[in-house]
């Protein structure tokens, strides 16, 4: 089996094994996505760090709408065939800016991340993005943060995070397609 077909089979898997948890009486306001991301330092900490991009894949979140049109994710970004190791965790709150029953889903986020990169340290998260939902369950989308280095080794570095990708939601009914008024 190829590098693509493997990974086209975990995200098979992947969003199989979450479809079946849906069906054992799962509460309907879950989300899980995958995306792309890539990692942007400036001149002076990308040479502290070893190079200014670095590209993660894949990238797994997991959300919950709390209502209010706030949602809670948690997202794990992780690089691989890349010269550098890195490995991030982030817990963010997201508000929709406008109406959360729209097709296009434009937020604010803020949270926390843990990176590991030649060292570990703790991240401030602040950003924005947005889902275009394309069908009752499918959405495209993307975002992009910038994560402060707040605690954490002297090696880590404040850097821009963008991210790209599918979204899959759990629960239709909060969803309009593209074309629905």
């Amino acid at each position: 089996m190829n590098k693509s077909n493997s990974i086209q089979f975990c995200v098979f898997l992947l969003l199989f094994s979450f479809l079946s948890v849906k069906a054992q009486n799962f509460n309907e306001r879950w989300g899980i996505g995958l995306n792309s991301a890539s990692v942007l330092y400036s001149v002076e900490d990308g040479a502290t760090v070893g190079g200014r991009y670095i590209a993660t894949l894949p990238g797994i979140s997991i959300s919950k709408y709390l209502g209010e049109k706030v949602t809670l994710s948690v997202t794990f970004s992780n690089a691989i065939n890349d010269t550098q190791q890195y490995f991030s965790s982030d817990f963010n709150l997201s508000y929709d800016i406008f109406n959360p029953d729209g097709f296009l889903r434009p937020y604010l986020l803020a949270g926390v991340g843990v990176v590991n990169l030649l060292d570990t340290g703790l991240t401030l998260n602040l950003g924005g993005g947005g889902t275009l939902w394309v069908a009752r369950n499918i959405g495209l989308n993307g975002q992009l943060m910038y994560k402060v280095s707040t605690i954490g080794g002297e090696l880590q570095r404040s850097h821009f995070f963008g991210s790209a990708g599918i979204v899959y939601s759990f629960s239709p009914s909060r969803n309009k397609r593209l074309w629905e008024k």
